[in-house]
């Protein structure tokens, strides 16, 4: 599992200290030897190569110091989360900032029912546009919901998630919690909630939400109780959505269905995945043969 914490560069201000070396360095070369070493005939003849050197090694140390900076600016934005809320649009992330333990592997053929269409302006909040989503935008709406109620979050890298999906972190920057998701269909059992619980102790975090599209079984539902997790199923979610500040419920609705939100994103690469036709209908990677990733199709209907 790759951890997705944003990590501290090294060294709060060596780029400081590679700039200086810089200077230091054109300074020792143009300036210092040359006055040491005035009148001497056979040090000026050596004079050219090491003002070349000092240069060299000035514009390595200046090239370090420009890097060490930029990703010391990139690792504050990243922590400080400058875009205001209301200005975010969705966009779908690639490798890397989830497969996630995969998402529910079969599609249900919907009868009888009218999901909602990617951009349609009657779009409006019930749980079936909520199931609607698929796997990767149910997550990132998990994750912008948090963020509307002032938490610092991050979501894992494509790939193994190890259980988790989002990290919650303090002002600090120290984890204090984290955050599985799951566009299921069927019932969410006991044993993925142990198993958060087994992440939780071993990221040493004692706040846990397990969110949902689906329901909980009554043992995973004692079993969260009994080990201070909080579960969401898609009814309760739905109406935690509902109880913000309707700004905010436009804002991630607009979020949830901006572009295509029903068609599966592959767990390995990060694209919208193609409908294909073998024995019968089903998901897969429009990268194939490189990712085999697929995703079948229950009953053969287009979700």
């Amino acid at each position: 599992m790759t951890n997705r914490r944003a990590e501290r560069p090294g060294g709060e201000h060596a780029w400081v200290l590679a700039a200086a070396l810089a200077v230091i360095a054109l300074v020792f070369a143009w300036i210092m030897i040359p006055a040491i070493f005035a009148g001497n005939p056979f040090s000026n003849a050596l004079l050219p190569l090491l003002k070349m050197a000092g240069s060299v090694l000035a514009a390595f140390a200046g090239i370090g110091a420009l890097k060490l900076y930029l990703e010391k600016k990139r690792w504050r934005e990243r922590q400080n989360d400058p875009v205001p809320l209301k200005n975010r649009s969705y966009q779908p992330q690639r490798a890397p900032y989830a497969s996630r333990v995969k998402p529910d592997t079969t599609y249900s053929q919907q009868k009888g029912h009218t999901v909602p269409q990617p951009n349609s302006s009657r779009a409006e909040w019930s749980l079936e546009l909520l199931r609607s989503l698929e796997w990767k935008r149910f997550e990132d709406l998990c994750d912008e919901y948090s963020k509307t109620k002032g938490m610092r979050t991050q979501t894992t890298r494509l790939g193994a998630d190890g259980g988790i999906d989002i990290r919650i972190y303090r002002e600090t920057g120290d984890p204090m919690g984290v955050i599985q998701c799951k566009a299921w269909k069927k019932d969410i059992g006991v044993k993925l909630i142990r198993e958060l619980a087994g992440v939780m102790a071993h990221e040493k975090v004692k706040n846990g939400v397990f969110i949902t599209t689906s329901s909980f079984t009554p043992d995973a539902t004692v079993f969260a109780a009994a080990n201070g997790i909080i579960l969401l199923d898609g009814k309760e979610f739905l109406n935690a959505i509902k109880t913000l500040p309707v700004s905010d419920q436009e804002h991630l609705l607009t979020f949830a269905t901006s572009g295509d939100y029903t068609t599966p994103t592959c767990a390995k690469c990060g694209v919208k995945m193609v409908l294909k036709n073998g024995y019968s209908e089903f998901w897969g990677c429009p990268n194939y043969p490189r990712c085999r990733e697929t995703i079948r199709i229950r009953g053969g209907g287009r979700k």
